[in-house]
């Protein structure tokens, strides 16, 4: 009977809600370049922005991606129509360049994309970063650089 009352009481606690994730915070890890024309949004992917970036099962596996090296989350649209776009990135820190893989989400392929048609990708670098050093995302014109601020650090916990 004891084990009854421990079981029915176990199945009414509910687990508390986690909170919801806050969009301001993308502020501290979103950059902005311009690819092949096109505004994008360069954003490190890290355990506070997948929170509000993606759902989902994704979100978990996102997550793990960002922990083993370095992710970043791209996001444009372009305002003419642009017959190529280039998807080749590196990183670049403390002298150190890395390749980057691309990981389509919508029209991150390259090539051509129309006038208005979002583009979301993912590049996945194999190198872990150290935060407090800065660090730069190239493509063939562009520079993208991150220098993360103390609020930035702190709200990973480094």
């Amino acid at each position: 009977m004891m084990l009854l009352a421990v079981f029915a009481m176990a199945q009414e606690q509910t687990p508390p809600e986690s909170p919801k994730p806050d969009p301001s915070i993308l502020k501290e890890f979103t950059r902005t370049g311009t690819v092949s024309g096109i505004t994008m949004s360069f954003v490190l992917v890290n355990d506070k922005t997948v929170e509000v970036l993606f759902s989902g099962p994704s979100k978990y596996s996102l997550r793990a991606r960002a922990r083993m090296g370095t992710l970043i989350y791209l996001q444009g649209t372009p305002e003419k129509d642009v017959n190529q776009v280039n998807m080749k990135f590196t990183m670049e820190q403390d002298g150190a360049t890395v390749d980057g893989t691309t990981l389509n989400i919508k029209n991150f392929e390259g090539g051509a994309v129309t006038k208005g048609t979002r583009i979301d990708g993912l590049v996945q670098f194999d190198k872990k970063l150290d935060l407090s050093h800065p660090f730069r995302i190239k493509n063939a014109k562009t520079t993208v650089e991150f220098k993360l601020s103390q609020s930035a650090l702190k709200l990973l916990g480094s």
